[in-house]
């Protein structure tokens, strides 16, 4: 599906930028297709950021809770419980144990991380196109080579990152102007594999003279 985006109309790379405007077209919506992407992960950071503290919150309140009640009963250990409030204190303390389980199970914070990594990376490759296209057609390179390198930077964060949905991925599509009606799990499909994933979302970002 990769080698689908990149070809133009009669099937091929143009050699040039000039008397072709397919090329052009094709640059610009790798573009919106980068921008989309990154928004994307951004809003399932946040979202998950939220529901971490969701859990999060109640967690430490609770611990708190059950912390001062037993320090209380060893500072007064003669001192009468009413069965009431030893009841209730054991029932805070099932609840953080629950909370606290499923905050390690899901995993919101390890994931939104995951998110911030996908957007800058998506982010900075978009910062990228900006600067070809910025550039005038003569100070760009070949298509075939920057679009051949901008496809590699694009196949190695469809591949590392973290899914995004369906149902988002349609509004952030239509909110660009991203002509994809049934998109993949991964925006922007993988075509030439790798193992190697940057520590840092900069290392998508390349000079015009190593890019193109």
């Amino acid at each position: 599906m990769a080698d689908d985006v990149v070809t133009s109309g009669n099937g091929r790379v143009p050699r040039s930028w000039d008397g072709d405007d397919s090329a052009e077209a094709l640059l610009k919506d790798w573009r919106q297709r980068t921008a989309a992407a990154s928004e994307a992960h951004y809003k399932l950071a946040s979202g998950l950021r939220g529901k971490n503290l969701m859990l999060g919150i109640p967690v430490v309140i609770f611990t708190s809770i059950v912390g001062t009640s037993v320090f209380a009963t060893l500072a007064a250990p003669n001192a009468v419980i009413h069965p009431a409030l030893k009841i209730a204190v054991g029932l805070i303390s099932v609840a953080a144990a629950i909370l606290a389980a499923l905050q390690t199970f899901l995993r919101f914070g390890e994931r939104a991380e995951k998110h911030v990594v996908a957007a800058d990376w998506y982010a900075a490759v978009r910062r990228d196109i900006d600067q070809l296209l910025a550039l005038s057609p003569k100070e760009r390179g070949t298509p075939r080579s920057c679009f051949d390198r901008l496809r590699k930077q694009m196949s190695k964060v469809g591949q590392h990152s973290p899914e995004i949905g369906d149902r988002l991925w349609k509004d952030m599509a239509a909110k660009y102007g991203v002509d994809d009606p049934a998109p993949p799990k991964r925006p922007l499909p993988a075509h030439a594999r790798t193992t190697h994933s940057p520590a840092d979302p900069s290392d998508a970002t390349l000079s015009i003279e190593q890019r193109c």
